[in-house]
């Protein structure tokens, strides 16, 4: 890839994509505050939004394309954990996100976006979009669409190494 494609490339991901606020600011318009539990009421440590970035996945319960890319990604932290990862369903049927969860066996934290979180990363209404919360380990600070497992496996690596440097 020349480095002009690459600049090209690296513009059209990031079309869309806002400042990146900090954790405190992105959970600062939550009427409830930073999330404590997820969906099926499995505890959030508060550890787990402090220390470094946090991969998170913007999914809808009726997206075939967020029920792969949450598979392959539940996957990869299957094999390899240590990266804090979040899914936030952008569904409003809070038994619906539940039922979805349960049913698919999604091993990482699933909240709902209740807040407008995506609102704050991203003018894009896509899903699933991936995002980096709080401060982004590579840029774009968003990137959308169904990810490839070698993706996915090198976001989780950065995520690791972010967290543990």
């Amino acid at each position: 890839m020349t480095r002009w494609s690459g600049l090209l490339c690296t513009l059209l991901l990031s079309a869309g994509a806002l400042a990146a606020p900090g954790m405190q600011e992105l959970f600062s318009g939550c009427a409830t505050g930073t999330p404590t539990h997820d969906v099926l009421a499995r505890p959030i440590p508060a550890d787990f939004w402090q220390h470094g970035p946090v991969l998170a996945v913007f999914w809808s319960t009726d997206c075939a394309f967020c029920h792969r890319h949450n598979d392959r990604l539940n996957r990869l932290l299957k094999a390899e954990p240590g990266a804090a990862v979040v899914g936030i369903a952008v569904d409003g049927d809070a038994a619906g996100v539940q039922a979805t969860v349960k049913k698919r066996g999604y091993g990482f934290p699933v909240i709902q976006d209740r807040c407008g979180l995506r609102e704050q990363l991203t003018t894009r209404k896509l899903v699933p979009m991936t995002c980096w919360l709080g401060a982004a380990p590579s840029q774009p600070q968003c990137i959308p669409g169904e990810m490839a497992e070698d993706d996915l496996r090198d976001l989780l690596r950065q995520a690791r190494s972010s967290r543990h440097s």
